[in-house]
């Protein structure tokens, strides 16, 4: 029975643009799936990536701030003058947790209980500085608030430092102090100290290459939970750098950061799903980790989704749909690799103006900045090939 194919939690009625798309790709779903022929590589989210999220471990911190009492009797702290619930106030503040966000009240709070030397306040001050999150944005203020922190010790510091030092803000660019602030970090095992010195190791950028040093870096702050640190070892068993090529191994390492909401473990996990590298081939399960990944932000997700449609890979053909995903791609300045363009230029004007409507209706639902200098043109049917 046809219907058999479709999870019943996926096929519950919605109104969203993300919802039809879904139903739509849902009813076009074979039930042979496996069998699908690939006649295209999938675009791969590419490794290493540094951890520049700052919000490593921060469940916990979030937990004590989420009810109206637990915020009072913090509050009440805070005013006695508690150096730390003057931060959690701060955070508090920043984030919105328990009571409305106010970036304001939050830099306030933060300043109290800097100014009585707490580190966790202090790094967060240089962080929305070096964000412009809350004041303008200004490298060379947060590097400075930064430093405070890191020379007393405190391991988001650091990392933030080496960040800072890595990618040449606020700081002349020095790949060797980078790798000192986060040696420095690591040693107190600090998950993204250790991802961020993985990614250093792995391409000798401020020390000597060493892909098994690499590799069990990544292994240390992947196994601590850090999604990115889990992706790039996922990434190094993927292609057999510091570790025997292990595909199996990397379809683990992905789903792992796929579960955190890593888009590009999602994408990259779905290609091995759609190629049945490492794991068996399932076409309806890569066409809902593209979706899920597309969701999130990954436009190689969008990508693969249009080669998908346009080569009926465990679905029917549909040009049209293709279309809408490279526009959802274009449209976000995702990369359309070196033949983008064929099933827009295969379509009718009209399937063409829906194709971009919905494309814009879904950039839009997902909070996606449009670039309509990459947008695909709907005057020129003349696509170029490069």
């Amino acid at each position: 029975m046809r219907g058999a194919c479709i999870p019943h939690s996926l096929a519950q009625p919605s109104a969203s643009l993300a919802s039809w798309i879904f139903r739509l790709v849902l009813m076009t779903v074979m039930c042979a799936l496996a069998s699908a022929q690939i006649t295209t590589t999938p675009a791969i989210e590419p490794s290493m990536r540094l951890v520049e999220k700052g919000r490593f471990g921060q469940s916990q911190l979030d937990g004590q701030l989420r009810s109206p009492d637990q915020i009072s009797k913090i509050r009440a702290r805070a005013q006695a003058g508690s150096a730390r619930d003057e931060f959690l106030m701060g955070y508090a503040y920043t984030n919105g947790l328990g009571q409305p966000q106010d970036l304001s009240q939050g830099l306030g709070w933060y300043l109290k209980a800097a100014n009585q030397g707490e580190p966790a306040a202090i790094t967060e001050l240089g962080r929305m500085y070096v964000r412009g999150i809350g004041v303008s944005q200004n490298y060379e203020k947060g590097l400075e608030w930064l430093r405070r922190a890191a020379a007393d010790g405190y391991a988001p510091a650091q990392t933030d430092v080496g960040l800072l030092y890595f990618q040449g803000l606020g700081v002349a660019l020095d790949y060797e102090s980078a790798v000192r602030w986060w040696e420095k970090a690591a040693r107190d095992n600090y998950a993204p100290a250790q991802s961020n010195l993985g990614v250093a190791y792995l391409n000798g950028m401020g020390v000597r290459r060493d892909p098994a040093r690499a590799t069990q870096l990544f292994r240390n702050a992947a196994d601590a939970g850090l999604d990115t640190a889990q992706f790039d070892l996922a990434s190094c068993y993927e292609t057999g750098q510091g570790v025997p090529q292990d595909l199996g191994i990397a379809a683990e390492w992905y789903r792992k950061a796929a579960q955190q909401g890593d888009p590009g473990a999602q994408n990259n996990l779905a290609s091995m799903y759609q190629a049945g590298r490492g794991v068996p081939a399932d076409a309806g399960r890569a066409l809902r980790l593209f979706l899920l990944a597309a969701e999130n932000g990954n436009m190689k997700a969008a990508v693969n989704l249009a080669n998908t449609f346009q080569l009926g890979i465990g679905v029917k053909p549909d040009s049209e749909l293709s279309c809408m995903w490279l526009q959802v791609a274009s449209g976000a300045g995702g990369d359309l690799g070196p033949s983008p363009h064929k099933p827009c230029s295969g379509i009718s004007d009209h399937q063409l103006s829906q194709a971009r409507q919905q494309a814009w209706e879904w950039r839009a639902q997902h909070h996606l900045a449009v670039d309509p200098s990459k947008e695909i043109s709907t005057v020129s049917r003349g696509f170029s090939s490069r």
